[in-house]
């Protein structure tokens, strides 16, 4: 392992000063990043709401970091679980080479692996001058680099051979529950029928949409005037049904047998 880290700081030209990525359960250091579209993203504020978050460390060089972009699964996380799914985790990625700009991210530049910013929806950050000791706080020693990280502020350590289903169940692992707004005592219930093989929703306001969203990412959004949804082909599973009412989303998560 000493030699092929060796080995790796060579062909990518950088040191890194930690000797070990963080232990599992230590506390994460909290950040307070700008992402390349400008949007700023708070650790602490993100675990202080009851999200878990996910965080990917990479560099736009890396031909390991591109092939494990490639497999789409960060964006397939965030796209299902993230703000426009339903809304429990929150995917980043923090970008290491210094001093790199736009044509990196868009695959332009001198040196990087391609176009990391089409068809991906994970926020990008670009760590330059003083956020850098992101870096250090984090321990980086190789990439790609992933660290889950859960409500109570402790991380664990992820690996890239970890499923879209791997992530979301090591997310729905931490303590307490992820923070889905669950109203449904007061804005409508959900229930499986298995005889008809539907989901019945009951009491609920205007409803506009309904988004069922499985542990591995796949995503089937329903435009509905009813109040049952078929069912029949979707596998065994644990899912989310996310109900777009008046108010708002009202989510729920069910087990098909």
């Amino acid at each position: 392992m000493k030699k092929f880290f060796a080995l790796l700081v060579l062909s990518i030209g950088v040191g890194f000063t930690g000797s070990a990525q963080l232990t599992n359960g230590s506390i994460a250091p909290d950040f307070n990043l700008t992402d390349i579209n400008g949007n700023t993203h708070h650790l602490y504020d993100y675990l202080n709401q009851g999200k878990a978050v996910i965080v990917e460390f990479f560099a736009c060089h890396c031909p390991t970091c591109w092939n494990y972009h490639l497999t789409e699964r960060l964006d397939s996380l965030n796209e299902s679980y993230g703000p426009n799914g339903t809304d429990q985790i929150i995917t980043l990625m923090i970008e290491y080479d210094e001093n790199n700009g736009s044509h990196e991210f868009n695959g332009t530049g001198g040196w990087t692996a391609g176009d990391w910013v089409t068809n991906n929806s994970v926020p990008m950050i670009n760590a330059e001058g003083t956020d850098r000791s992101v870096f250090d706080d984090y321990d980086l020693v190789y990439f790609t680099q992933i660290y889950k990280i859960c409500p109570d502020k402790t991380t664990e350590l992820m690996f890239t051979y970890h499923t879209v289903a791997d992530l979301f169940q090591a997310a729905d692992d931490c303590a307490g529950e992820l923070s889905v707004e669950d109203e449904l005592e007061i804005s409508g219930t959900v229930h499986v029928d298995y005889t008809n093989q539907q989901i019945v929703l009951q009491n609920f306001e205007t409803i506009s949409s309904i988004a069922i969203t499985g542990t591995t990412g796949q995503q089937r959004i329903i435009s509905v005037d009813t109040e049952q949804v078929d069912i029949s082909n979707l596998p065994a599973g644990v899912y989310f049904v996310q109900v777009m009412t008046e108010s708002g989303p009202v989510v729920k998560k069910i087990v098909l047998q």
